[in-house]
């Protein structure tokens, strides 16, 4: 028998993964026109198998031949309409309903819609599928079975690859595909490669090949298996084999096996080659003869409309039927944006801070006014009571007083962690205050000493410590520059003798204002490459990817058309974030709009490149989130968000700046604050830098998925 008669023909094929090889040296040929069992154990190598027959895994060594070409080469038709693959898994989307399932696949390989429902009408009284608009999520294991078969099956291909098709079918149900199946290599000449748990099932085959540890046991029709086994059933005959091949002698020639005696009976043997079942192989130059004059077609490499309509279908599908997505996607980043704007660079309040003075006896202050000094003709100044004219002035809302009797019992509430500091005046502050201020640089190191205030401070929360000394000076600043007033002394002698003066932002902006660009972008970040890392995973973990590439479809189209749905997403995302920062809650800038936008939704798209990388390493949800987070913290804390690039080790900063969104953040500050337009050079960085790391991590996610095959 030759190649020509042959829609399959593997010869000699070997596939590993690392050091274990699942692939032996297998051969087998699959004829036009018969159906082919494929039997064996799980995990002995039958569904890679098939995924090298179909093009969807390159093999190490050997040759495969489908319908005159080799898989994947230009003008071989496979993976392509000429193939019907039903796969293992259910490998369809959750979110299809049954009939938009198999117009999925029927679009996919180009049919008309008329043709596909003519299809499917068919095919539904055949496998007696449930109602049309039922999601595929809420059938039964067995029902999506019956879906995934009528989606192989709807545009009549040549070449029919079930795995698995009955497993958990109906007996009855079984054994009205089967007969289907023979009916439809019959009269349509289709060439069916299945496989089964159920061996008995497969006496209905034309052929059969036993498959065991990545090798083919025997390869013949299941009567001459019975009559050369003298056995009743296929499971004795693949027992014997099995056996065999444990004891050494598979692969033992025994010519009693071509003996028969006078009435053309076969003789008792009590083993058997496997050569002597094989059907022979054409020579390498016949083989070649027939490439030669197979018709190539022109591959179509580029981008086809009828299949990025359906793909885009398929994720529009998927996207707007899972509420629960919506609902993430959509409040996800309002959320983020409230706790950040809520949570972050506010002051604290109500911080408690132990008062020790000793310069009046009573249980309290009483309340002063700014009438307590005394003008003398000289502009002597006298000072009354300042002590608790201060303490007035530390009525503010990050400040709680507490009063207690002596120091040692304040730094003991300290160490205790009841308050966070404590401040001491000694007994005679005003008189040493005034004194000082008096004799100048002839003060006595007592009066200085003595004309102080006294603060214990725990900054083991140094952010908290320190914004209340900070808020300390600022308060007692306030409290001298009245104080000089009132002398008649120029006011700015009671603060700093620094002048300051801003040409951008202002002093009393709160942290949250400096910490708005690096939250925009990394916020849109880690949405990018959530959202993209998940969805891709999940459609080549139930198998929708592999499939739909059988089908014809390119990773290319794939991936474009996912970029595509989300792409609008991030712009959905991108505008709440904004909107919301500067619309509704009103934090100033005073750069172009415009421009922000086109930085923060770059930095989204950058994040969905990023999670495309992710999906294409990582094999579950699992390790995507690892990666995800796990390379999403570094960057967060290197970018300059928490902190300055300014306080970094020089080395550290260089590194920081070659990250993703670095200098992004920089570049949308500089807009947002300094109102620098897209064309300054610092701003071009930023954006440059998005698009650098948008074209590298593409091309390493492209390079990986074709060496991953």
């Amino acid at each position: 028998m030759t190649i020509k008669n042959a829609a399959v023909n593997v010869h000699d094929v070997v596939k590993k993964y690392g050091d274990k090889t699942i692939l032996d040296g297998l051969s087998m040929t699959v004829n036009r026109g018969t159906i082919y069992g494929l039997l064996g154990a799980s995990g002995c190598g039958k569904t890679t198998l098939l995924s090298c027959i179909v093009g969807r895994k390159s093999i190490n060594s050997g040759e495969v031949w489908v319908l005159g070409g080799t898989p994947g080469e230009k003008g071989s038709g496979v993976p392509g309409p000429r193939v019907g693959y039903m796969p293992q898994d259910i490998a369809l989307v959750g979110e299809f309903t049954v009939k938009d399932a198999v117009f999925y696949f029927g679009r996919i390989l180009n049919m008309e819609d008329k043709l596909i429902q003519e299809r499917f009408t068919k095919l539904s009284k055949l496998l007696e599928l449930p109602p049309d608009d039922r999601f595929l999520k809420n059938c039964s294991g067995g029902q999506q079975r019956r879906v995934s078969f009528a989606a192989a099956m709807v545009h009549m291909p040549e070449l029919l690859i079930l795995d698995e098709p009955t497993v958990g079918v109906d007996p009855v149900l079984r054994d009205k595909i089967w007969n289907y199946l023979v009916e439809l290599v019959h009269t349509e000449k289709t060439a069916v490669i299945i496989t089964t748990h159920y061996i008995e099932e497969a006496k209905q085959a034309d052929k059969i090949g036993l498959m065991r540890g990545g090798k083919l046991l025997a390869e013949e029709s299941p009567a001459r298996l019975l009559s050369l086994f003298q056995t009743d059933t296929l499971e004795e005959a693949f027992l014997i084999l099995s056996r065999n091949q444990e004891e050494g002698r598979i692969n033992r020639v025994i010519e009693a096996a071509n003996i028969s005696n006078g009435n053309g009976s076969m003789q008792s043997v009590s083993s058997t080659s496997v050569s002597s079942f094989n059907i022979a192989y054409d020579s390498k130059e016949e083989l070649t003869f027939d490439r030669k004059k197979t018709k190539i077609k022109k591959d179509k490499t580029s981008l086809e409309r009828h299949r990025m309509k359906a793909l885009l279908d398929k994720n529009w599908k998927q996207f707007y039927r899972n509420i629960t997505g919506i609902c993430f996607l959509v409040t996800f980043p309002i959320l983020e944006t409230l706790c950040f704007l809520n949570g972050v660079g506010g002051d604290p309040k109500n911080l408690k801070l132990g008062i020790v003075n000793d310069e009046t006896l009573s249980t309290r202050c009483p309340n002063f006014d700014f009438n307590g000094t005394t003008e003398i003709q000289d502009f002597d100044c006298h000072f009354n009571n300042m002590s608790c004219r201060f303490l007035e002035y530390l009525e503010h809302p990050m400040i709680h007083k507490i009063k207690f009797e002596t120091l040692d019992e304040a730094k003991a509430a300290i160490r205790h962690g009841k308050i966070i500091g404590t401040l001491y005046i000694a007994k005679n502050f005003t008189k040493s205050y005034e004194q000082r201020m008096q004799d100048g640089k002839e003060a006595d190191n007592w009066i200085v000493s003595f004309g102080e205030i006294k603060a214990f401070m725990d900054l083991s929360n140094r952010q908290t410590g320190a914004t209340l000394k900070y808020k300390l000076y600022e308060l007692f600043y306030n409290f001298q520059e009245e104080l000089f007033k009132e002398c008649n002394y120029p006011a700015k002698l009671g603060n700093l003798p620094i002048q300051k003066s801003f040409l951008y932002g202002n002093e009393d902006e709160s942290y949250v204002v400096y910490m708005i660009p690096g939250t925009i972008i990394t916020l849109l970040f880690f949405m990018g490459s959530m959202m993209t890392s998940q969805i891709i995973i999940t459609d080549r973990k139930e198998g929708v990817w592999d499939r739909s590439i059988v089908a014809g479809v390119t990773s290319l189209e794939i991936t474009i058309t996912h970029f595509i749905l989300q792409a609008a997403i991030m712009l959905l995302q991108s505008s709440e974030v904004l909107l919301f920062i500067f619309g509704v809650y009103g934090y100033p800038y005073v750069g172009d709009f415009l421009t922000m936008f086109l930085i923060a939704y770059l930095g989204g798209i950058c994040g969905m490149v990023y999670g495309f990388w992710v999906s294409v390493i990582c094999e579950d949800h699992s390790q995507a989130n690892i990666s995800v987070t796990g390379g999403f913290l570094p960057m967060m804390l290197l970018c300059g968000l928490i902190w300055p690039l300014e306080a970094m080790p020089i080395g550290l900063r260089i590194f920081s700046k070659c990250l993703p969104f670095t200098l992004a953040i920089v570049s949308l500050r500089n807009v947002m604050k300094k109102g620098w337009p897209i064309w300054d050079l610092q701003v071009c960085h930023g954006i440059g830098s998005l698009i650098g790391w948008i074209f590298i991590i593409g091309i390493c996610s492209v390079w990986l998925i074709k060496l991953k095959r």
